[in-house]
Order: structure tokens, then sequence, then C-alpha cells
């Protein structure tokens, strides 16, 4: 073959081919009870205290404090599965603005603004009250294991079992931080006189004693139904507690071919609404 040029093109090798087919079959699916919504319910509001003490050491030396911004972040809130407590860990951010001494006269200091940012850690566990709506959190059964008698040994078949094995994922409890509050005291309890200044004094380092107050938000994701309809008929495992359910009118799920379950925690699972 001959370009508009004249002279022919190189040939080449070609490799463009379809390697693999198939034709899938459609699966087939069994439906279960569907619920309306699934939101976040709001398991807990509550406010807790934290007391906290610290010694905070300044980048310069100051002789007077001037402002504190101050705001308080979290780093962990843990819900522990089937109990009511929760672990809240995180700090407080102060930035510490503060005049320190550049010079002095007979009658006057001067002194330049500087600032340092400190994060004072606080740590605690509480108990909660849960308002009305529980954490539905269902623990994995056990898996189901079939053995077979072994006719030679007279005895049990180490190398033939039938195994079943289940796996609920949960929905996490999470928490948001509603507000804080943050009341303190700053105290300088080593201070150094400065030249003929009677009431002037120099420091590094002070006591902060803190007293906070921050309200949490305790959620869960959950399936919801419409309020007539909120709950199957029938015993469900909500918190690893059982509670008596509200009957209601529901369509038996149909049975999948060819399973038998040999655990009903999984059965119970799927009518959680």
């Amino acid at each position: 073959m001959e370009n508009n040029q004249g002279t022919s093109c190189p040939s080449t090798f070609c490799s463009a081919s379809v390697l693999k087919a198939h034709t899938l079959e459609q699966a087939e699916n069994w439906p279960i009870q569907p619920g309306q919504y699934k939101v976040p319910v709001v398991l807990s509001e509550f406010v807790i205290q934290v007391d906290v003490e610290a010694k905070v050491k300044l980048n310069e030396l100051a002789y007077e404090i001037k402002r504190i911004e101050k705001q308080v972040f979290l780093t962990e809130c843990r819900y522990v599965g089937g109990t009511d407590k929760v672990f809240i860990e995180g700090y407080i951010r102060k930035n510490i603005e503060y005049a320190s001494k550049h010079c002095t006269t007979k009658s006057g200091i001067g002194g330049v603004i500087n600032d340092t940012t400190v994060h004072i850690p606080f740590r605690c566990v509480t108990r909660v009250e849960f308002n009305g709506a529980r954490p539905r959190v269902f623990p994995n059964p056990q898996a189901d294991v079939a053995r077979y008698f072994d006719q030679k040994r007279m005895g049990k078949n180490i190398r033939e079992a039938d195994r079943a094995s289940y796996e609920i994922f949960n929905e996490p409890v999470y928490c948001e931080l509603e507000w804080s509050e943050i009341y303190d005291a700053d105290i300088d309890d080593r201070g150094c006189s400065i030249d003929h200044f009677l009431n002037e004094e120099e420091f590094q380092e002070f006591t902060d004693k803190s007293v906070v107050y921050i309200a949490i938000k305790l959620l869960q994701k959950q399936q919801v139904g419409h309020k007539h309809h909120d709950f199957p008929g029938e015993r469900i495992e909500e918190g690893f507690q059982k509670e008596e359910s509200q009957k209601c009118e529901t369509k038996e799920i149909p049975a999948y071919k060819g399973r038998k379950p040999w655990n009903g925690v999984i059965d119970k699972y799927k009518y959680r609404k």
C-alpha cells in the first residue's frame, strides 16, 4: 500500500482480539421485608462535666495575660455495645496572648505581645440514659459444625465436616458535639518582681484550672418503618437484650431454596426494624 508521498507503510503485527466472553445468567434473589427509612436515630443526649487541672509553660516570660481563646475538641467518643457506658477523650485548645517585658524606665514598662497555643488533654467515662430508642447491636452467632461418623475408625471423621457461619454488620454508634462551655482560673504561683515595680511580676509557668461542660448527642443509623408498623410481632435481640416488640401484620419472608438455617439469630436480624 502506498501513501500520498509514494512510499509504502510498514506492515505491523495486529494482536487485537476478544480473549474471553461469557453470557451471564440472572441470579435469583429473595426480597426481605424492607424498612421505609434508614435514618440517624437519637439514642441519648446529655451534658457531661469534665474538671481539668494543668500546668502550662509559656514560650517567653510574661507579666500579664491579655486574652485566652478556648475551644473543645473530641478525639474519641466510643460507646461500648451491650452497656450504657461511653468513653470520651479530647483536649481543650487554648491560644494565650500575653505581654512580655521589653524594657523598663523609672515609671513604666515597655512590652510586646506574644502568644502560645497549648492542647490540654482530658479523658473520662460516663453512664448514659437512653431516650426510648436503644442501640441496635446484634452479636454474631457461633458457627455451626456438623460432623460425620467414620465407619472404619468407629468414631468421628476428622477429615470431613460441614460448616455454616454467619456475620452481621452493625451500624456504628457515633457522637455529635452540640456545644461546650468552659470556666477557668489561671493562677501564677511562681512570679518574680520586675525591677522596682512592687506589684508587677514576671512568670513563665502558671496553673490552669478548668470546668468544662460538653453537650453530646449519641446516634445510630437505624431502619424504621411507618408509625403504625414499627416492629414485627416477634421477640428480637436488641442491644444484647430481648424486648417484647409491638405487634403488627407482616408478610412472611420467602424461604431460600435449599436453605434451612441452623441458627435463628440471622432471621431475627432480618426483622430488625
